[in-house]
C-alpha cells in the first residue's frame, strides 16, 4: 500500500485522518460501555434471586462506587483553566439526577418485575426517545424516515413483552414492570440531552462525578428516608456481586459513555449500543435460565433493524 500512496500529502489529507481517529475511539468507548451496561440486568437479576430488593442494591452501589467519582472529581477539577459557576455545577449535578437517580431507581424496579431481555431491550431503544424528545423541546430535526424506524423499534418491544406475558404468573406485574422501564428509558432520554452541553463545558470526568455524586447523595438520602440508617442483610457472595455491579457495571461505564458523548456526540454514542441487547440476552439464557421464543427473536431483530435505521 505504501507504494500507491501520494510522496506529499493532499491538504485536506490530515485534517480527516486526525477526525476519523477520533471517531473511532468514540466508537469502541461506547461499545465497551455497551457491552459493560449489558451485564447489569443480568447481575441485579442474580443478586434478586439471592434475596435482594432494589432500593438497597441501589444505595450500596452507589456508595461503593462514590469514592472513585469523588476522586476523579478533585483531580478534574483541579485540572480546570477557569472555575465554573454555581449554576453550571447544579445544572450537572440535576443532570445525575435524572440520568443516574431516578433512571435507575426507575429500572431496579422494573426489574424486579421483568425479564433482562425485556428490560434491555427497552434501554436500548431509548435512542427513539432522543429522537422525539430532541425534536419536540430540543429544536433537533425530525424527518419522515425516522417514523418507520420508530414503528420498527416498538412492534418489536411489543412483541417481547407479549413474550414476557407469556411466561408470566402475574400479568399486571409484568405490565408494572414494563412501564417502569419505559419511565426509565425516559429518563435516561433527558439525561443524555441535557448532558452534552455540560459536558463541553466542564469534560467527560468532572461532569461524571458531578452526576454520579448527586445521584448518590440521593439515593443516600432515599434510602434513608425508607430504611433509616441500617445496613442490609448481606453476606460474601452478595457483596462480590455488589461490588461488581458497582464497579464494572457502573463506574467504568459511565466514565465511558461520557466520554463517547464528547467524541462523537449524543445521537452515535446512543445508537452504538448494538451489541447490548444480544450479550444480555446470551447471558440471560445461559446464566438466568430465561426463556428465549421466536417472539423475542422476531421483536429483538425489529428492535435493532429501527435503531440502526436512525443512525443511518
Amino acid at each position: 500500500m505504501a507504494a500507491t500512496e501520494p510522496a506529499t500529502p493532499s491538504p485536506t489529507a490530515a485534517p480527516a485522518n486526525s477526525m476519523e481517529n477520533p471517531a473511532r475511539f468514540g466508537l469502541m468507548l461506547a461499545l465497551c460501555a455497551a457491552f459493560l451496561f449489558s451485564t447489569k440486568p443480568i447481575i441485579i437479576k442474580w443478586l434478586y434471586e439471592l434475596g435482594m430488593t432494589a432500593l438497597p442494591l441501589m444505595w450500596l452501589r452507589m456508595m461503593l462506587a462514590m469514592p472513585v467519582y469523588v476522586v476523579v472529581g478533585w483531580l478534574a477539577w483541579k485540572r480546570l483553566p477557569l472555575k465554573l459557576t454555581a449554576l453550571q455545577l447544579l445544572k450537572a449535578a440535576g443532570t445525575g439526577l435524572l440520568g443516574y437517580w431516578l433512571a435507575s431507581y426507575l429500572d431496579l424496579r422494573g426489574l424486579e418485575y421483568v425479564s433482562a431481555q425485556l428490560e434491555r431491550l427497552m434501554l436500548y431503544a431509548y435512542p427513539t426517545l432522543v429522537i422525539i424528545l430532541g425534536a419536540l423541546f430540543f429544536g433537533q430535526t425530525f424527518q419522515r424516515h425516522h417514523i418507520v424506524a420508530l414503528i420498527l423499534t416498538y412492534i418489536g418491544l411489543i412483541l417481547v413483552y407479549g413474550q414476557d406475558l407469556q411466561f408470566a404468573t402475574d400479568h399486571i406485574a409484568t405490565t408494572k414492570g414494563t412501564l417502569l422501564i419505559l419511565a426509565s428509558a425516559l429518563s435516561f432520554s433527558l439525561y443524555i440531552l441535557f448532558s452534552k452541553n455540560a459536558i463541553g463545558n466542564m469534560g467527560s470526568l468532572l461532569f461524571t462525578s458531578i452526576a454520579m455524586g448527586s445521584a448518590a447523595l440521593a439515593t443516600m438520602l432515599h434510602y434513608g428516608i425508607s430504611y433509616g440508617v441500617s445496613l442490609p442483610e448481606m453476606d460474601s457472595t452478595r457483596w462480590l456481586g455488589t461490588i461488581v455491579l458497582a464497579i464494572f457495571a457502573t463506574v467504568v461505564p459511565s466514565f465511558l459513555v461520557s466520554e463517547a458523548i464528547k467524541r462523537i456526540g449524543p445521537a452515535k454514542t446512543s445508537v452504538s449500543g448494538t451489541i447490548g441487547p444480544v450479550a444480555t440476552t446470551l447471558m440471560a439464557i445461559v446464566f438466568l435460565g430465561e426463556p428465549f421464543g421466536w417472539l423475542t427473536a422476531a421483536g429483538m431483530a425489529l428492535v435493532m433493524l429501527g435503531v440502526s435505521r436512525l443512525q443511518r
